[in-house]
């Protein structure tokens, strides 16, 4: 399981990453250029010296220099690219790789800590196998049974449901689900279809078997294991509770299924 937290800092860490080796590629390409072709130091230093002679303000021939300045930096640009330099690459262009665009977080950063989660998700379950696109209708009974329902139907509207759900979920306003039914009737794969969904949206779930958090969130109070669990699960974005009424029932369990 991995937190809202947690997945933020690996993408910006690996965004840090990123522009870390963009930017040696860069000096490691630029260096090459300037090695092999010393007009580009040339270059520079002529246009140093046009730049001391703006700062001391020779109004008389500014109108030459800075058109001298201009054709310099359009040689040194045509040098570079027949180098194979161009400008500095960025992953994200809207942010330059900065994570932040006008003091919020870039999409990208947004992206990369969904992947992030979704990874973290996938190590313990199918996540990638239990989608809505996967989601198979035809394993259903189309014919009503003994109590006049049709399971076809019945599942359809389920499905959609779901889907609806998942599509306009907010946790500010969304609401809770409770599946219920025999075994193999796709409570899981749907509870994981909208898992994926939510994670795609750029939000944080944490989902888990009654019995498997509850053991957690025992850890945590009795063991000092599993540091700020209860805080992890009551600051998701949306928690999945699979198995429940499955798990070994303790006052310690019931109370804390209660509670969340």
């Amino acid at each position: 399981m991995i937190t809202k937290e947690e997945a933020y800092k690996k993408a910006f860490e690996l965004k840090k990453q990123r522009l870390s080796e963009n930017k040696r590629t860069y000096e490691t390409l630029r260096s090459a250029a300037y090695s092999s072709n010393p007009r580009l130091t040339e270059i520079d230093r002529e246009l140093s010296g046009i730049g001391s002679l703006l700062v001391l303000g020779n109004a008389e021939k500014f109108k030459e220099l800075r058109e001298k300045s201009q054709a310099l930096a359009l040689e040194k640009k045509v040098l570079l690219a027949e180098a194979g330099v161009g400008e500095l690459h960025y992953d994200c262009r809207l942010c330059n790789d900065t994570g932040y665009v006008n003091g919020k977080i870039c999409s990208c950063v947004k992206k990369s800590a969904s992947e992030i989660t979704a990874a973290e998700f996938s190590k313990d379950m199918p996540l990638s196998e239990c989608r809505f696109d996967n989601f198979d209708l035809k394993f259903y009974s189309s014919s009503n049974d003994k109590n006049g329902n049709n399971p076809k139907r019945r599942m359809t509207a389920i499905y959609k449901t779901c889907l609806e759900y998942a599509m306009n979920f907010d946790p500010k306003t969304a609401g809770n689900l409770l599946f219920m039914g025999s075994a193999g009737l796709g409570k899981t794969h749907l509870s994981l279809a909208i898992v994926s969904a939510v994670i795609e949206k750029g939000y944080n779930p944490i989902y888990g078997s009654a019995e498997n958090l509850s053991s957690a969130a025992e850890k945590e109070k009795f063991s000092n294991q599993n540091a700020c669990f209860s805080e992890d699960i009551l600051n998701c974005d949306l928690l999945v509770i699979d198995d429940l009424g499955a798990e070994f029932s303790t006052p310690f369990s019931k109370a804390f299924l209660c509670n969340t």
